[in-house]
């Protein structure tokens, strides 16, 4: 039996408790908690930037984001065969979505094709995937992860979510969700662009700038 919502519902507990303090064993009180967690009023907590300047923080933040990721992960990787995030992730898109031609392990992980291939030669050369022949399509080959990409896979995995917990700092549970929520809204928005080839690209800055 899966506890995991049990288990989120005693760390909002917690959380409640902490910042309500004495006299919060409410159940009514701890739901009307939850209801506006999930909405809550847009509050400014610095006036050291105007809203024009927002926009560019907002981009600035999130590349040092991927620049902390990226380096937390080289560490974890030191020594180990695979040498990159990237490398990573598409090992874990080949797992999650079983075997896939390259051009869609490529999109499914939001790089350009020159790149992409780089990866993939390299994994292969590793023997950590490999090629089979597709039987909806004998004229293309598919890719999967090989035997000895799942026992390496197997061997990273605990190191890998001990970084991504570290990548998450200080944020309590209701905080992770809230930020999953509006990064996944963004990669709905930016991921049909990509998909298009940037063919949208310029037409989407002058709407968004006009």
């Amino acid at each position: 039996m899966d506890y995991s919502l049990i288990k989120q519902l005693i760390d909002l507990a917690e959380e409640y408790e902490q910042s309500a303090g004495e006299g919060s064993g409410d159940i009514k009180d701890f739901v009307r908690w939850l209801k506006e967690g999930q909405s809550p009023e847009i509050v400014r907590t610095t006036n050291h930037y105007s809203d024009d300047h927002v926009p560019g923080l907002i981009s600035k933040l999130l590349v040092y984001m991927h620049r902390y990721a990226k380096l937390y992960f080289k560490r974890a990787l030191e020594r180990r065969p695979i040498q990159s995030m990237d490398e990573f992730g598409y090992m874990v898109s080949l797992l999650q979505y079983g075997p896939m031609n390259k051009t869609a392990l490529i999109q499914q992980n939001i790089q350009e094709k020159p790149t992409g291939m780089e990866i993939i030669n390299r994994l292969v050369k590793l023997g950590f995937i490999e090629e089979t022949p597709d039987a909806n399509d004998r004229r293309s080959k598919l890719i999967q992860v090989s035997g000895a990409g799942q026992q390496m896979m197997g061997e990273l995995f605990g190191d890998m979510d001990k970084i991504s917990r570290l990548i998450l700092g200080d944020l309590l549970p209701r905080e992770q969700y809230q930020l999953l929520e509006m990064l996944e809204r963004l990669h709905g928005f930016h991921k049909p662009i990509f998909q298009d080839d940037l063919q949208q690209l310029d037409d989407l800055i002058d709407k968004k700038t006009s």
